[in-house]
C-alpha cells in the first residue's frame, strides 16, 4: 500500500465531505459491480480508475450505447463490447485485483477535436497561511487518448488563457472561469490544509464541462512539474520554485 497522501479515496473524501466543495466534486465509490452498474446507470458515462495509480495509468472510460452494447476506452484503444456479463468480465480482467473507483465522467470541452483539463498549483510561503494559486496549464489529451496526462497519451500543454479562448467552451468570459477555478483550488487547499498541516502544495486536477462548471478530478500533494517546465514561457515555473523555496 502507498502512504495516506497518495490514497485517491481518502483525499476524495476530505473534499467531498466539505460542504462549500461537495458540488465540484464529482461523484465516485469504490469500485464494485454494485457502484460500477449503479453510477453507470444514472450518468451512462464512468471513468473507473486506481486509488493509487498516477499519471493516467490503468484509466479506464465505460459508456452505456443501448441496446446492451458498452464502449470501452483504454490507452488509445476504444472498443464496443456486448452484453453485461462481458463487460464486467473485460474490466475485470484489466485491474485484477487492485483497489479502484467509479467515478462519473465529466463531459470535457475540446481543443481542435481532443478533451483537456487543467492543472492548478496551490502554493503557500513557510511561515504564511494564506494560499495562492501560482500555476495553471491546459492539459489537451493526445490523438485518441482519454487522459491528457502528457507523457502518456503524447498531449498538449497550453497557457491557460490562450487554450481557453481555443476551447469549445462557448458563452464565457475567460476571467470569470479563471477566478471560478482559483477560488475552487484555493479552497481545497484550504481544506486539505486541515489535515495535512505542514505541507505547503498542492496539484489539483480541475475539468469543466462544456458549460464550464468546475470539477475536482483529484488532489495531489506531490505534483509533478514537469508540465510548466515544458511551456515556452518560463515565468510561471519560475514563480512556482519561488514559492517552494519561500
Amino acid at each position: 500500500m502507498g502512504s495516506v497522501t497518495k490514497n485517491k479515496w481518502l483525499k476524495y473524501l476530505l473534499l467531498k465531505k466539505y460542504g462549500p466543495l461537495a458540488p465540484y466534486v464529482p461523484t465516485t465509490k469504490r469500485m464494485s459491480r454494485h457502484s460500477f452498474w449503479a453510477l453507470l446507470r444514472k450518468y451512462r458515462h464512468v471513468i473507473v480508475k486506481p486509488v493509487w495509480g498516477s499519471r493516467g495509468r490503468g484509466v479506464i472510460q465505460v459508456s452505456y450505447l443501448g441496446n446492451d452494447k458498452f464502449a470501452i476506452h483504454y490507452e488509445n484503444v476504444r472498443k464496443v463490447i456486448q452484453g453485461k456479463k462481458n463487460i464486467y468480465r473485460y474490466i475485470r480482467k484489466k485491474i485484477g485485483s487492485a483497489d479502484y473507483m467509479v467515478q462519473r465522467r465529466i463531459n470535457r470541452p475540446t481543443i481542435n477535436k481532443r478533451p483537456f483539463d487543467m492543472r492548478v498549483i496551490v502554493q503557500r510561503k513557510h511561515h504564511s497561511s494564506r494560499w495562492v494559486v501560482t500555476g495553471k496549464v491546459i492539459k489537451v489529451a493526445g490523438k485518441g487518448y482519454i487522459v491528457s496526462n502528457n507523457t502518456r497519451s503524447k498531449g498538449k500543454l497550453l497557457r491557460f488563457r490562450s487554450g481557453i479562448r481555443r476551447s469549445s467552451i462557448r458563452r464565457l468570459s475567460v476571467s470569470g472561469l479563471e477566478s471560478k477555478i482559483d477560488g475552487v483550488s484555493i479552497l481545497s487547499a484550504r481544506r486539505l490544509g486541515a489535515f495535512f498541516p505542514g505541507h505547503r502544495i498542492y496539484g489539483l486536477d480541475i475539468a469543466t464541462d462544456q458549460r464550464g462548471h468546475v470539477s475536482i478530478i483529484e488532489a495531489n500533494l506531490y505534483p509533478a512539474m514537469s508540465h510548466f517546465r515544458k511551456l515556452k514561457d518560463r515565468r510561471v515555473y519560475r514563480r512556482i520554485l519561488s514559492y517552494k523555496r519561500g
